[in-house]
């Protein structure tokens, strides 16, 4: 009837002074309390209940859904309600609207709903929609404080609509978002194929577009890149990543080309 997470992590940022440099992250901080056959009960820190995200293990990969660009943060304290409404899955949640660090001002909160559609075969998709007033924060801390932008919250309306398609090796993802941050009208769109060699299950490669726009018309508020990457298992515990990042016109900025590369490890 009970499950519990927590995934908890030390960051050093080297572009800091040495007094600012660490942090400790907490990621999932929950519990998930199963009320009968149709309802769970979730309390603590995840994802909120909007587009791809809360389907999706996005902790290790380079890859992102588009959480960060849309809300700024990808984990929130609160609680949420999820199961099944007939042939139809649900999550709904109501949260502080402060992502990394718990506090509450300027009146914030975060209220979101996903409602997953009925799959057909290998294809499923859900609908969303988002309502808050959200703090905006300089780092992605929880102990210490993360850095606030502002005092005062930015008000937020979405609605969206993603999808996933499963065909042969190649599993489509795609996801839009429209709505408004302080009446701005603001969009955003990510479309993606992994493919999985197929005689060689342990290696994938991954193409991915994606672009957000805080306010329609002025192409200085858009940050667009597109990514290719690569995967490859070596074993249960430890997985390989690389990935070649363009990005077209980084908000305020010039476009700029990344290489990053990744071990990662998860094992006892």
């Amino acid at each position: 009837y009970l499950t519990t997470d927590l995934q908890v992590r030390v960051a050093y940022d080297s572009k800091r002074n040495s007094s600012h440099a660490w942090g400790v992250q907490v990621h999932n901080a929950w519990l998930l309390y199963k009320l009968n056959y149709a309802a769970k009960l979730r309390v603590g820190h995840f994802d909120p209940a909007f587009g791809l995200e809360p389907l999706l293990d996005t902790h290790a990969t380079i890859l992102q859904t588009l959480m960060m660009e849309n809300i700024g943060f990808k984990k929130d304290w609160g609680l949420g309600l999820e199961g099944i409404l007939g042939e139809f899955d649900y999550k709904t949640a109501l949260q502080l609207g402060s992502g990394m660090t718990p506090r509450l001002k300027d009146d914030s909160f975060l209220l979101t709903g996903r409602l997953g559609l009925p799959p057909a075969g290998n294809f499923q998709s859900g609908l969303s929609l988002l309502l808050g007033r959200v703090l905006e924060t300089e780092d992605i801390k929880t102990i210490p404080k993360d850095k606030l932008l502002s005092d005062f919250t930015v008000s937020m309306k979405r609605i969206g609509l993603d999808g996933q398609y499963l065909y042969g090796p190649c599993l489509f993802k795609g996801e839009v978002a429209y709505g408004e941050n302080d009446s701005k009208k603001a969009l955003g769109y990510l479309v993606e194929v992994d493919y999985t060699v197929p005689r060689i299950q342990n290696w994938e490669w991954e193409l991915q577009f994606q672009s957000w726009i805080n306010m329609l018309g002025e192409n200085s508020s858009a940050d667009t890149t597109l990514t290719l990457g690569t995967t490859y298992k070596l074993n249960q515990k430890v997985t390989l990543r690389a990935a070649f990042l363009h990005d077209f016109n980084m908000i305020g900025q010039k476009e700029e080309d990344r290489v990053l590369l990744q071990f990662y490890y998860f094992g006892a």
